[in-house]
């Protein structure tokens, strides 16, 4: 496979999406099964998916912790003797069982990545046997997400912490009246903490990307160590610096494109569909609700199952959009990488057999001839 460009990339990459989204013995054919398929696969591996999903969950759970919290801190039940230390055994459960969560979750994350990979480089459409085949290399990478996580938290610590508990020292003391008569002294020490924790999120962003891109193919080719994995990175930065960056760059600006793309269509899709649902609620509440009894209990029947088809609209929206942008970025990352890993190389366009050279005809040697008569 010839050495490609990160712009040389861009084509192939677009060009294999298809093939990835329907059936191997029906390629070109649309099933929507195998494509809600393979999109779940790699929406679970695209940390938007996470992001634009995960957070509406853990927003109302939350208001509805403090809501209980609320509740519990100001009802009699506080007063009693072990109600401290009931509180702060619940919390320190709660916490274990947040981090345990948290390490379950990161476990299929890295899992369901090795499992789109095998998808979009063997394109079998088997999520089992491609699920199967990385049980031990999702380990290994599931070490370095936790071992990258862990000194962004401390490098987070050790420069936005500092900054904060100087914010907290500044405002102690100052009531609420005074904080808004002098924003400046909120925005002189808070606005430094945002500033870190967004070049620490750009640069987990750009780790993650390494991570996906450049150590997890020969972890997966290769069952290769982390380092491996590293060498094999080291010797590509080595020879092709500025590739490199292009290409993480260019991966980048693409994925905002078509993350935009995705949700505008997304909106748009919902937009229409919710426009629906409202109108003929209007209708439906002007002739149902005042008739009482059988016929509003209609209405409302109607009203819970358009939220539910809206909301099962929108998760499928998500896992659409979501999936297809995961896809199209592993398809752009193996092309890429694939041109300088020949391994990799290999699996996406196999080397051409040479045929053997045709065999001269043996001529047989010369007999010497009979002396004529004479």
């Amino acid at each position: 496979m010839k050495p490609l460009s990160p712009v040389d990339a861009v084509v192939p990459a677009f060009s294999r999406i298809p093939t990835v989204l329907t059936p191997p013995a029906q390629p070109g054919t649309f099933r929507f099964g195998f494509f809600l398929k393979m999109a779940a696969v790699g929406a679970f591996t695209n940390p938007g998916f996470y992001g634009s999903t995960l957070a509406c969950a853990g927003l109302g759970l939350s208001f509805t912790m403090l809501a209980l919290t609320g509740r519990i801190w100001h009802s009699e039940w506080m007063a009693a003797p072990a109600a401290g230390a009931l509180l702060l055994t619940a919390s320190v459960m709660a916490a274990v069982a947040a981090l345990a969560l948290s390490l379950l979750l990161a476990w299929l994350w890295c899992r369901l990545r090795f499992t789109l990979f095998d998808l979009v480089v063997g394109r079998r459409g088997q999520v089992a046997a491609a699920w199967s085949a990385y049980g031990a290399q999702s380990w290994r990478y599931l070490g370095l997400m936790v071992l990258v996580t862990l000194a962004l938290l401390l490098l987070a610590a050790s420069t936005a912490g500092p900054l904060f508990l100087r914010f907290i020292a500044a405002i102690r003391g100052m009531t609420l009246q005074q904080i808004n008569a002098s924003p400046a002294v909120v925005f002189a020490h808070i606005l430094p903490v945002y500033g870190i924790l967004f070049v620490l999120e750009g640069t987990a962003t750009f780790a993650d990307a390494i991570a996906q891109d450049f150590l997890l193919p020969p972890m997966a080719l290769d069952d290769a160590p982390l380092q491996s994995a590293f060498g094999h990175l080291f010797r590509l930065l080595r020879d092709r610096f500025w590739s490199v960056v292009g290409y993480l760059l260019l991966r980048f600006a693409l994925e905002i494109g078509l993350t935009c793309a995705g949700m505008l269509a997304v909106l748009l899709l919902l937009g229409a569909a919710a426009a629906a649902a409202a109108g003929l609620g209007f209708i439906l509440y002007g002739a149902l609700w005042h008739l009482g009894g059988a016929a509003a209990l209609a209405f409302i029947l109607y009203c819970a199952a358009a939220a539910t088809l809206l909301l099962g609209l929108w998760l499928l929206a998500m896992i659409a959009a979501c999936g297809v942008l995961a896809i199209f970025r592993q398809c752009y990352a193996i092309y890429f990488y694939g041109s300088y890993y020949q391994e990799l190389g290999n699996r996406l366009e196999p080397p051409e057999q040479t045929a053997a050279a045709p065999l001269a005809p043996v001529v047989p040697p010369l007999l010497p001839q009979p002396p004529p008569v004479w």
